[in-house]
Order: structure tokens, then C-alpha cells, then sequence
């Protein structure tokens, strides 16, 4: 029979209805971490901005990586992006609009079609915004909205169509081909989506009546879909990319006994910290069990669950905090709730009834999400904003040279920055995400963090690819080396003798809206290079903030090892450390941007400070850019301004001083030396 337009839109609305309570709830929650915003979202923001620069799906000039992971997010941000929005307020946009669908589709999974129906199509979503991770992650930046509101979709089709007909064997194809459409997206979301399409396919075979052969049909036709857009992305990322894995596979991916304590715990401390909805939906896993009608619905939402939990307790979990990966399961989760009940309730005391233990249960779910650890740590999470500002400071300073920034962290500080980047831990870069992980890495102190996609490291690949600046650690960054491919480096006389810390000082700056904080920028500068000593024949350009940098003397950190018996080598260093201290803490001398962006050498005290420099054989004459009263460079033992290079050159310290003469505050540009005869 036919039914009515009008007729047909009521459930719909009633949904959208039935979502709003779950909106307000989102909104209130998500508002404690606000404006947490994941430096790993930036990374994939980083490839839609090329994209629409024209630069391909891309993080860096060069070698093609696919260093994204959320293939669809990233064409989504940049689809928005294209209508002129900011990619961060896209990727926000993206990610409540795909949460708020994702509600809508759980609370039309229950058909509201009456007043009693669509309160109970309310729960469902209330438990979904109760949880730590649509708290932490709604806008947090990446896919997990969006993957969210894929599984939602999906599965509120798969309930659906079991309310209608239980029989899975008589369900039309059209009926599984519909549903596997949102299952299909998400492969495109994340390349471990095929793990859900392959369990609800065998779940859907396990619930069919009949052969074998008619069990692999309906597993087969649901399946065809999503295995088309698998081919189709692989067959891409082989063209494209020319690999049969995302590159972050390469860092991340791979069993290993030893983590599966580490799974184990995550997965328990994630549903203790989701204990609300895990509790309400073991009640309706338990109570659709014991009914042989709602059998088939609980095992299409809990086999993919289980296989969702132990693929986590296999791959050591993961160290983001708020528990991220948890958002795959929220949409199976809530459905098991209420969906798998053997039968809605019929009364508006079992409405009541239900409505109260939801509550109780998602009341629980609320204050467990916002007392968490985790949750306190995304509050605090803040580095991510002081990467833009870095990286805004780093395109101003050195947007016109094009210099090659290494750096620890490859989100914030390269999308900002602009500039061509190396991803010292690998995610997008091949050669580091294919170096197996050293063997010193197994014999690190206890205390030093080792999370998956941290292991990885090339030191000599690094100083081949000879990077102008090098970043260590999360933005502003620290002076020493923390993982592997700069623990490595250590011990490379290139970087030794090579790199220069400068301190660069960017005083109060706003890091968040009315949050200001002093800026201080350890960054590593190669001496010789786009954005350090410039030789042009005759003439050669020092940039002012290279006198007084400090330079390594040799290995400090020593990749983590633990203490040696060698009294003098551990003095040595205990020394080494107490002068970069020194360094960091000397205000006198540092780096500070100009009114056009470009760095200067700021003095606020009469001294000396020295740069060690090969220079070729000459009389070189040597001038201070701008020219400043009081301030003189030369060589040690000459007259200022003048230096002598005999035979075939030498290596000097060139001086640079401020005299009793100079006014304070200075700054400088750079040193210029020209010579005059060979």
C-alpha cells in the first residue's frame, strides 16, 4: 500500500526531534575542552590545503606520501575549505554537523511515529553525547566524528531492517546494498573500517537461515560495496602514492606480543571511563539474547564490537588522550542499549522505566567523562596553539628563502609555517616510516615514553636531506633531542658542528582568546644554508642571531641510556647541561622577529659573543647591517672591522661586540664581510 509523503516524513522529523536533547548535551559537554584541536589534524589539514593550492594530496614537495589516514576527510575539509572557509573552522564544522547526523540516524533507528516512541528515540543519542570521546574529539579535528556518523548510519539501516522483516534470508538485495553504502564511506574514513564490514558480513551469514552457500551470498552482497571502495583506494594509492599501505601504516602498524598488556589496559580503562553506555548496552545484550526473535540484531551489533576491542588490544591501544579510537563504537554501543530489547516498550511506565535507568546510566557516563584523567589532559593540551604561532613566526621570518623545517611534531608548526618540511618521526615520510626501529631503543631508561607511531627514526637520512631548521619535540620545542631520528643525529659530526640553537624570543603572544604567554623558541639553524650563512663570491651574509647561539659539544642525551660508570663522561655532560640552561635562561641575547617578520640579533648588555666560521683567503672588510654605534665585529687579535685570511683560509671566531658605546637595546640584521683582494 501506498504510503503518504506526509506520512513518510513524520518519522524523520520526529527523529530530528528526538535528537535535540542529545544536541544540547553535545554542546555543553564538548564546551570543558574547548578549543582542543589534535596537532595530527593538522597534518591531514596540511594535505587539504595543498590540495586546493594546487599542490596534489600532498604534506611536502617531493615524494608523493599519503601520510593521511581519513581519505574522505580530508577531501570533505577541503571541500569545504574551497568555499573559503578556514580549514580549522571546516574540520570543526565537519565534525559537529557529522555528530549531530550521527544522532539523528541512532534516534531514527528506533522509527519514532508517536509521542511515546520519540521519547524513547532520545535515549539512544543522550547516550552517545554522555561519552568521553564525543566530549573530547567533536571537534577535535580528525575522522572520528565522521566515521561516527558512517557506523551510525549503517547500523541503524541494519536494525531497521530487521524490525521489519527478521528473516535476514528474505531481505531484498537492495535492502544490503543500502545499508553497505555508509560501511563503504567508512573505508574511506579509515583504513581499518574493512574490519567492520568483514565481521557484520559474518554475522549476517551466521544469521541466515539456509545453506552455506546462502549464508555467503548475504555476506557477499552486503560486503560488495565496501570491497569496491577498498579496491578502489587501493588501486589509487598505488597509482598515486605507489604503495599498498597509508605510510602511517608503515610507522604505526605491525603486531608485537609485548603490547598486548598495554591493549588490554586501554581497552579496560576506555570502558571504565565509557562505563555509562557500556553498562546500559550489556543490558540489552544480555536481555536480546535470551530472546531468540532479537538474536540476530545482538549479533550484528556485538560481533563487530568484540572484533573492534580485541583489533585495539592487538595494536597496543593508542596514546591520544580521550580515548579517540572508542568513536567507532559509540553508534553499536547505543544501539544495543535500547535496539536489541526484545520489544519496545509498550506502556508509558516502561517508557519511564527506560528513561530513568538511561539517565542514571548516562548521568554516570557525563560525570566519568569530565573527571577523567584523560579528559583533564585534552583541557590542557594547549602546544598545538603555540605551534601556530610558531609556525606563523617561522613563514614571516623565512617564507621568501623556502627553508627545509624538520620537526618532531609534523602538524601545527608546518601547516602554519607553509614552508617544505621533513616529518622527523616518518609519518610522512617514507624512508623513516620504513626504517626498522633500532635495537637501542629496546634498552631506553624505563621512564622515557615509547608510544606506537614514536619509534621510528633515520638520524643519518636526516642530515643528508641537510634540513635548514630543525624542531625538536612539541612546539615551541626544547633544545635537546627527544626521539629517535635527533637522538641519532647526536652523534653525527654534520649535526655537532653544523647546527646552531638559536633563541628566539617572541614575548607575550596570545595563545589562546585572552590567554597570553612569553614565547621562547629553541630552534636549531643550520650555520651554513637558506636561513643561515649566505656566500656569494665575493660577499657573504651572517645572519645576526647565529653570534651567541649555542652549540653542541657532544652527545647529551645519548639516546636515552642510561647513566655510565664513566665519572667524567657523566660530569662532562651534567656541565654541557648547565650551560644550555644558562643559554635558555640568558635573555640578554636572542633572536626577536622585526616589524616585517624577519629575525634580529637583540642585545640588551655590553659583551662579546662569537660565531666560528671557515672563511676563504683575503682581506675581508666586515660591516654591521643596519650600522649601530657601538657595535664592532672582527676577528680575535685584529682590528674591528677588517680580517686577514692567510694561505689557503681558516676556521675563526669571528667576534661581535657591543661597546660601552652602544645603546641598549640594539638590533641587528646581519654581518657582512666583502673582500678586497685574494
Amino acid at each position: 500500500m501506498h504510503t503518504p509523503p506526509g506520512e513518510r516524513s513524520a518519522p524523520n522529523a520526529r527523529a530530528a526531534l528526538a535528537t535535540l536533547p542529545a544536541l544540547l548535551l553535545t554542546w555543553w559537554q564538548t564546551r570543558l575542552v574547548w578549543p582542543f584541536f589534535s596537532d595530527d589534524a593538522f597534518i591531514s589539514l596540511r594535505f587539504s590545503a595543498r590540495l586546493l593550492a594546487g599542490d596534489g594530496l600532498t604534506w611536502t614537495d617531493g615524494e608523493r606520501v599519503e601520510g593521511y589516514s581519513n581519505l574522505l576527510w580530508v577531501l570533505l575539509c577541503a571541500a569545504l575549505g574551497a568555499t573559503g572557509i578556514d580549514l580549522v573552522d571546516a574540520a570543526r564544522l565537519l565534525g559537529g554537523v557529522a555528530t549531530a547526523l550521527g544522532m539523528f540516524a541512532l534516534a531514527r533507528a528506533l522509527r519514532p511515529h508517536d509521542a511515546r516512541t520519540t521519547v524513547l528515540a532520545t535515549l539512544p543519542p543522550l547516550l552517545a553525547a554522555s561519552t568521553q570521546v564525543v566530549l573530547g574529539w567533536t571537534f577535535g579535528g580528525l575522522e572520528g566524528p565522521l566515521l561516527f556518523c558512517l557506523l551510525a548510519f549503517g547500523f541503524s539501516a541494519l536494525v531497521r531492517a530487521i524490525d521489519a522483516e527478521p528473516t535476514i534470508a528474505a531481505w531484498p538485495r537492495s535492502t544490503l546494498l543500502l545499508a553497505s553504502v555508509p560501511f563503504a564511506l567508512a573505508c574511506w574514513t579509515r583504513p581499518d573500517a574493512p574490519l567492520w564490514v568483514a565481521t557484520i558480513a559474518a554475522a549476517l551469514a551466521l544469521a541466515t537461515a539456509g545453506s552455506f552457500g546462502k549464508r555467503c551470498a548475504r555476506a557477499a552482497v552486503f560486503a560488495a560495496l565496501p570491497f569496491t571502495a577498498f579496491l578502489l583506494q587501493l588501486g589509487f594509492r598505488l597509482a598515486y602514492h605507489g604503495d599498498f599501505v597509508p605510510n602511517t601504516a608503515h610507522v604505526k602498524a605491525g603486531f608485537d606480543a609485548s603490547a598486548l598488556p598495554a591493549g588490554l589496559d586501554y581497552v579496560m580503562n576506555a570502558l571504565r571511563a565509557h562505563c555509562g553506555i557500556a553498562i546500559v548496552a550489556a543490558v540489552g545484550l544480555l536481555l536480546g539474547g535470551l530472546h531468540r526473535a532479537t538474536r540476530p540484531k545482538v549479533l550484528l551489533l556485538a560481533l563487530p564490537l568484540v572484533a573492534w576491542f580485541a583489533y585495539l588490544v592487538a595494536i597496543g591501544g593508542d596514546h591520544f588522550p580521550g580515548r579517540r579510537l572508542l568513536h567507532a563504537t559509540v553508534a553499536p554501543l547505543a544501539l544495543l542499549a535500547l535496539g536489541a530489547m526484545p520489544s519496545p516498550p509498550r506502556t508509558w511506565l516502561q517508557v519511564v522505566a527506560a528513561s530513568i535507568l538511561v539517565a542514571l546510566f548516562g548521568a554516570l557516563g557525563v560525570e566519568r567523562a569530565r573527571n577523567d584523567a584523560q579528559t583533564t589532559e585534552l583541557r590542557g593540551e594547549v602546544w598545538e596553539w603555540r605551534g601556530k604561532v610558531t609556525g606563523e613566526m617561522l613563514q614571516r621570518a623565512f617564507g621568501e628563502q623556502r627553508p627545509l623545517l624538520a620537526v618532531d611534531a609534523a602538524g601545527a608548526v608546518p601547516f602554519y609555517s607553509r614552508l617544505p618540511s621533513l616529518d622527523l618521526l616518518g609519518l610522512c615520510d617514507r624512508t623513516i616510516a620504513t626504517t626498522p626501529e633500532p635495537a637501542w631503543i629496546a634498552t631506553m631508561r624505563p621512564e622515557i615514553p615509547r608510544p606506537p607511531g614514536h619509534r621510528k627514526g633515520n638520524g643519518r637520512y636526516v642530515l643528508d636531506r641537510a634540513p635548514d631548521l630543525l624542531l625538536f619535540s612539541n612546539p615551541p620545542g626544547l633544545p635537546l633531542p627527544v626521539f629517535v631520528s635527533a637522538c641519532e643525529m647526536e652523534y653525527d659530526a654534520r649535526f655537532l658542528e653544523g647546527y646552531r640553537c638559536v633563541r628566539i624570543d617572541l614575548g607575550l603572544r596570545e595563545i589562546l582568546p585572552e590567554v597570553t604567554e612569553p614565547l621562547v623558541v629553541p630552534l636549531w639553524i643550520a650555520r651554513e644554508g637558506r636561513s643561515g650563512v649566505q656566500r656569494n663570491g665575493d660577499e657573504i651574509t651572517i645572519p645576526a642571531y647565529l653570534f651567541g647561539a649555542y652549540q653542541q659539544p657532544e652527545p647529551i642525551v645519548r639516546r636515552h641510556q642510561p647513566a655510565t660508570a664513566d665519572a667524567a663522561a657523566e660530569a662532562r655532560v651534567t656541565g654541557h647541561i648547565g650551560a644550555l640552561f644558562a643559554f635558555l635562561m640568558d635573555a640578554q641575547s636572542s633572536a626577536v622577529p622585526a616589524a616585517d617578520g624577519r629575525l634580529q640579533l637583540r642585545r640588551t648588555t655590553h659583551g662579546t659573543s662569537a660565531l666560528r666560521l671557515p672563511l676563504p683567503a683575503g682581506t675581508w672588510e666586515v660591516a654591521v647591517v643596519p650600522a649601530t654605534n657601538g657595535v664592532v665585529v672582527g676577528a680575535r687579535g685584529e682590528k674591528p672591522g677588517r680580517v686577514s685570511i692567510p694561505g689557503e683560509g681558516a676556521t675563526i671566531d669571528l667576534e661581535l661586540q657591543t661597546t660601552p658605546d652602544a645603546q641598549l637595546p640594539c638590533c641587528i640584521d646581519a654581518i657582512t664581510l666583502r673582500r678586497r683582494d685574494r
